[in-house]
């Protein structure tokens, strides 16, 4: 297989025919989040794709450890640090139940960053706070590693693709541009009363923690309704009633609540898995009231 700047020499030709590409292009980060592990040679191909078209792309691995096929996690994963990254960063997500399928495999342009990924709504939490400038299908067999797998997509088609990006190829070249792509229906706390809602558990992350749907700023809102400045937290049999600043304000094995680094209500345990003690799973409902 022809490298990506020998294949790219005749799209960003110098007076000589080499190729030349933008600044930005040649100090790109392609930043990595899949369901795939750390136990198999996928991700390591993933990289060497990526490495064989542009040698001097930094690969960032934001987790490779997305729950087999959950698409939300996902999303709500790379919602919550792909603006982290300086401008120019292509974010390429695969997490894709549908692979093989007709869904189409896309390119969204913000003004500042690039997402790369199946269109099964794994982009569209960053894609919602993003100034979008374009979105493509991607068709062109130029860019992809032909003949394409009809089971890994993340080696055939996101990596050359994202490798292609960070070379500075404009993302007209991939394909047909699309006017809407899939998303994904926001969790939303339900409202059941003038100063009572029902939330709901969005994931839980790796310590055992419920990431809930109630933000911090809703918490705040909620909280101006009452008069004693105090609420309950209704979840099982379990009732939580301040938030914490800090997991390690509680005592141990103790289940509290506290805003966490993703501005969203956690149910947390201090050196302990809330998921265990309360038995919860996504989805999963509770009540929230203020006092």
């Amino acid at each position: 297989m022809r490298s990506g700047i020998e294949a790219l020499a005749d799209t960003f030709p110098d007076q000589a025919g080499n190729a030349v590409f933008p600044e930005w292009a040649q100090m790109s980060i392609i930043t990595l989040i899949t369901d795939f592990g750390l136990d198999n040679w996928f991700v390591g191909s993933m990289k060497g794709v990526i490495k064989n078209i542009n040698p001097d792309v930094e690969i960032v691995d934001m987790t490779h450890a997305i729950r087999p096929h959950n698409i939300s996690e996902a999303a709500f994963v790379l919602q919550n640090c792909y603006g982290y990254f300086p401008s120019g960063t292509i974010h390429t997500v695969v997490v894709d139940p549908g692979v093989g399928s007709e869904r189409n495999a896309i390119i969204v342009k913000s003004v500042r960053y690039f997402f790369v990924g199946p269109d099964n709504g794994v982009l569209s939490y960053a894609v919602d706070r993003e100034e979008i400038e374009t979105v493509v299908k991607i068709q062109n067999e130029k860019y992809l590693l032909v003949p394409v797998s009809a089971t890994f997509h993340g080696r055939d088609l996101f990596a050359p693709v994202s490798a292609y990006l960070s070379l500075g190829v404009e993302v007209g070249e991939f394909g047909p541009s699309l006017q809407t792509i899939t998303k994904l229906k926001p969790s939303v706390p339900q409202k059941i009363g003038d100063r009572e809602i029902v939330g709901h558990i969005l994931c839980i992350d790796p310590f055992g923690n419920l990431i809930t749907d109630v933000t911090g700023a809703l918490m705040e809102e909620l909280l101006k309704l009452s008069k004693v400045g105090r609420f309950r937290i209704l979840i099982r049999d379990r009732e939580i009633d301040r938030i914490h600043q800090t997991y390690s304000q509680g005592k141990e094995n103790e289940l509290i609540a506290l805003i966490g680094s993703s501005g969203h209500l956690e149910i947390s345990v201090n050196r302990g898995r809330a998921t265990d003690i309360l038995g919860v799973k996504e989805g999963e409902q509770f009540i929230l009231k203020v006092l």
